[in-house]
């Protein structure tokens, strides 16, 4: 059987433009003054501003991926999307797919589950691509936390972590034309470790806002825990040391768990993007972040200078997912 490629040829990220001082968002949520600084690193967070929606957003970095790789979304098999704070209808695909003007026969298809989205989004789009479902398919997520999660409907210590983002891929199974760069991917892989489960839960109580349970000892260990088990497993099956990754495209809780998780790799902390310090966690687009600045690093290296990128994830559950992805021709 012919090996069948798909290939991530664009990428881009959008974020809320109003940066909040971290400062400001404990006196919002009545913490003391800097406690998200100091207990979780953030310096600030991307709040949306008035206008800006999960729709704006992601349809913003769509375009930014579309001008950047020179297409036109008329030639679009697709577009599949993710959001952990969209809830409303149309839903998040259905938006993107009438503010892009796609062709009426392109799919549009919702799929995820909380901040392990972006991977499940990509490997749904990889499955089709390989299928021969497709040949281009646009990928996005979507975040507004600032108003589902905000000061009133949450404690500080949880809702105070998040920040509101987007991001957009453009996936392919043709190999990039002469010159321009792409990853190519590897696999994906997922499971769910339920002893972890009670660690976080969010329940809407219909109008009278939020009920969080929310352990944030327990949620760390378990996180750190659980995500260099994944990198690990992404490790045996690519067969790529991690000292030999470029970046590790991950969710990021927050900057302190990120630099705890490198130490327990035995890895750079600079080879994790550095999203959350000054956007807050971005949930199901905390990945989709990182992995746009990994792809952009990469581009504007020489091409002896390019290395994998790991991605991994968890969603409360605990669900968790790994996968990697190479410079294509390597």
């Amino acid at each position: 059987m012919d090996e069948k490629n798909v290939y991530l040829t664009g990428a881009a990220s959008e974020f809320g433009s109003r940066i909040i001082p971290s400062e400001e968002v404990d006196q919002a949520f009545g913490m003391p003054a800097g406690k998200l600084r100091t207990r979780a690193g953030i310096v600030s967070v991307a709040y949306a501003a008035e206008n800006e929606t999960e729709g704006s957003l992601a349809a913003g970095a769509c375009r930014k991926v579309l001008e950047q790789c020179g297409e036109d979304a008329q030639n679009l098999d697709g577009v599949i999307a993710a959001s952990e704070t969209d809830h409303a209808y149309p839903s998040l695909s259905a938006q993107l797919h009438a503010r892009l003007k796609l062709r009426e026969r392109s799919t549009a298809l919702d799929v995820g589950s909380g901040c392990l989205a972006l991977l499940q989004v990509l490997c749904v789009a990889q499955a089709m691509l390989m299928a021969g479902q497709a040949q281009k398919i646009l990928v996005a997520t979507a975040d507004v936390h600032s108003r589902t999660l905000g000061p009133g409907r949450t404690a500080g210590e949880f809702g105070g972590l998040f920040g509101d983002g987007a991001s957009a891929f453009l996936l392919s199974n043709k190999p990039p034309e002469r010159g321009r760069f792409a990853y190519r991917f590897g696999e994906f892989f997922f499971g769910c470790a339920a002893q972890y489960a009670d660690a976080i839960a969010v329940s809407d109580l219909s109008g009278a806002g939020l009920e969080i349970r929310f352990d944030g000892e327990a949620l760390s260990r378990a996180a750190v825990y659980r995500m260099e088990k994944v990198l690990s497993e992404v490790e045996k099956r690519s067969g790529i040391s991690r000292e030999k990754v470029g970046a590790f495209a991950t969710h990021q809780p927050n900057p302190r768990l990120v630099a705890l998780l490198a130490k327990q790799l035995g890895v750079d902390c600079n080879a994790f993007p550095p999203i959350a310090l000054t956007k807050g966690n971005l949930g199901s687009s905390m990945c989709g972040a990182t992995l746009h600045s990994a792809f952009e690093s990469a581009a504007g290296k020489s091409v002896g200078e390019r290395t994998a990128v790991f991605l991994a994830s968890l969603a409360p559950g605990l669900l968790f997912g790994g996968g990697w992805m190479v410079p294509a021709g390597s």
